[in-house]
């Protein structure tokens, strides 16, 4: 079913699956960015709908296998959810957009990608401790481990 703030004629999400799961990904994305540019022209960049996009985008760069991309995403998600649409902590799209930058955050193989990441996510999992117990602490031991890793 089409997002409410999107128009149904201009309507893309059926195209985008269907090239993700033909394994078009960057098709997909790039489609994705198109419709997110046109939510921001139509509807302005502080909007659920420029959100909903950045949520497919990072949706699309995990089936993509790119946590990185995946995690910024859902990081950026998270962000505009909580500070520019004020929505609630408890929220269940602020809790998925956490929760996914989380989860795509432990998949990230390239340390300093991880790192870079790190303090936007603990800040994150402060606000939204999110269902799992101990999510905040998982982390922060992540965040040991990497430190103690050489940078270069």
């Amino acid at each position: 079913m089409p997002s409410p703030d999107v128009p149904v004629q201009a309507d893309p999400h059926e195209r985008i699956v269907a090239l993700s799961q033909a394994g078009r990904h960057q098709e997909a994305a790039a489609l994705a960015v198109v419709a997110e540019q046109h939510a921001v022209q139509t509807f302005g960049a502080d909007t659920f709908a420029a959100v909903h996009w950045v949520e497919v985008r990072a949706f699309l760069a995990s089936v993509a296998h790119d946590p990185g991309a995946s995690c910024g995403l859902w990081l950026q998600t998270a962000e505009a959810r909580l500070d520019t649409l004020q929505q609630a902590l408890d929220a269940p799209d602020v809790e998925k957009a956490v929760d996914g930058a989380h989860h795509q955050w432990m998949q990230v193989r390239d340390a300093a990608v991880a790192r870079a990441y790190a303090p936007r996510l603990v800040a994150l999992r402060r606000r939204v401790p999110g269902r799992q117990r101990g999510a905040l602490d998982a982390i922060q031991k992540m965040v040991e481990r990497l430190n103690s890793l050489p940078t270069g």
